[in-house]
């Protein structure tokens, strides 16, 4: 089975389920179970190798500029829209 590297996320105290003794503050290498699994959803234990979305790295203006233009919607000039414009009242 897949194990994972955990540690109680700060202030916690999590029980293995297993031996009812408290994860280590220090970590411990776990099988990866749905109780496991849980717990790292309700943020009750972390993995230290991951970051947090809060320390997700930051925009620099050279990645934003890239990003933007990768993202922008086309925009529609009214000379480039054919046919007439239709109202509210028409489509009922």
């Amino acid at each position: 089975m897949k194990t994972i590297f955990i540690k109680p996320a700060p202030g916690r105290l999590i029980r293995d389920p297993d031996t009812m003794r408290p994860l280590a503050q220090e970590g411990e290498e776990k099988t990866f179970t749905p109780f496991w699994c849980r717990r790292l959803d309700d943020g009750d234990v972390i993995q230290p190798g991951s970051l947090p979305e809060s320390e997700a790295p930051a925009v620099t203006e050279e990645n934003s500029d890239n990003d933007m233009a990768m993202n922008a919607d086309p925009v529609m000039d009214s000379d480039t829209v054919s046919g007439p414009a239709v109202s509210d009242e028409e489509t009922l």
